[in-house]
């Protein structure tokens, strides 16, 4: 009898042995994701430039039972690591933080869609409207296109062409870096003003992130951070004054049109030249997407799965009183017509009704 089980006992130790290995290497495979998990929570608290003011007293509870569920998903539940950490970065509502592309779904506000339109796809462009009224598209702050030798070339087209009005189009542009756009600075100056400067959380990363640029203010804030203890160092002037020697006589009448789609350094640029041009008015039909109260993006990789992180230094000097992140920008003007139909490089609907308002003014 025993003899005959002899088989069965084999099979039963080595089904047992198999099963403890394979929960072995399920519990080291859940540990490889909760690390990419915790890894990204270090990230999200120590390093992110909203996080000591976004959770308060009030809220905080209700964040650590969102960490807590989202990391026992991952342990427990065999939830992606990223999936997790991106539900958990949208709760801060900041569309700079960002885990790859997996925080969209779960962002608390809505931003106006334009999928609607046959064709939305703002570029370059320069030329006139009318024999009064020039328009220079520019899509984005980015620098590569349009580059600054275009933003250059386009002010030059503008001034050659004898037009008294000019239209700037941003619409679409979700920002880059500030200093591409300063040359439409200059162009439209027309008063003293200064704008928010920015702070930076002093934490080791953002230290050594900074570290290789050899830029000379860039290595005394370095310096600085490096001999303060507080949580917070201004990265900037608490004010940036603007000023130049001139102003340029044209154009008489400008606008600024704006969508949704326009963020960060665009939202910079809106609130730019609304502070230092009496002579330009923003119109829009649908406010900026607000994106831009926390800045200065660092990127940093999950440690196993490469998933990119996006978690800002920086937090504007508007803040607490006068952010922007929860409602974007407000036009102006209101522009009351329907979406175009197609938005590339053509003078759409839009901004024939533009023109047609700063014609309408002396």
């Amino acid at each position: 009898m025993m003899k005959n089980n002899l088989p069965n006992l084999l099979f039963c130790i080595l089904f047992l042995q198999i099963c403890t290995l394979l929960r072995g290497q399920e519990k080291n495979t859940h540990s490889g994701m909760a690390t990419d998990f915790d890894f990204g929570v270090t990230e999200l608290e120590t390093n992110y430039a909203g996080f000591p003011s976004k959770v308060t007293e009030a809220n905080r509870t209700e964040y650590e039972a969102l960490k807590a569920r989202c990391r026992k998903e991952v342990v427990e539940e065999n939830r992606k690591p990223w999936e997790a950490l991106g539900e958990l970065y949208a709760w801060f509502d900041d569309f700079h933080l960002r885990v790859g592309g997996f925080s969209d779904p779960y962002m608390q506000k809505e931003v106006p869609s334009y999928e609607t339109m046959e064709d939305y796809d703002p570029l370059p462009t320069c030329r006139k409207v009318t024999d009064r009224t020039f328009l220079i598209r520019f899509p984005s702050c980015g620098g590569d296109d349009p580059t600054p030798e275009w933003v250059e070339e386009s002010i030059k087209a503008y001034q050659a062409s004898g037009c008294e009005n000019l239209i700037i189009d941003i619409r679409g542009n979700g920002g880059g870096t500030d200093g591409i756009f300063r040359p439409y600075t200059k162009l439209l100056y027309d008063r003293e003003t200064r704008v928010d400067g920015a702070e930076i959380r002093n934490t080791p990363a953002h230290i050594a992130w900074i570290e290789d640029i050899e830029v000379d203010w860039v290595q005394q804030l370095e310096d600085t951070m490096k001999a303060s203890e507080d949580e917070f160092v201004l990265m900037t002037p608490r004010w940036i004054e603007i000023s130049y020697d001139s102003i340029s006589p044209l154009p008489r009448r400008a606008a600024l049109i704006i969508d949704a789609e326009v963020a960060s350094a665009g939202e910079q640029m809106v609130l730019t030249l609304r502070a230092c041009s009496g002579r330009t008015t923003v119109y829009g039909r649908d406010n900026t997407m607000g994106c831009l109260d926390y800045s200065n993006c660092r990127t940093v990789n999950l440690p196993q799965s490469g998933i990119t992180l996006s978690v800002p230094m920086t937090r504007s000097c508007r803040l607490p009183e006068r952010g922007i992140d929860s409602t974007g920008i407000a036009p102006d003007v209101r522009i009351p017509l329907p979406l175009p139909t197609i938005l590339t490089y053509n003078v759409d609907e839009w901004t024939e009704w533009v023109a047609a308002e700063l014609e309408k003014k002396n």
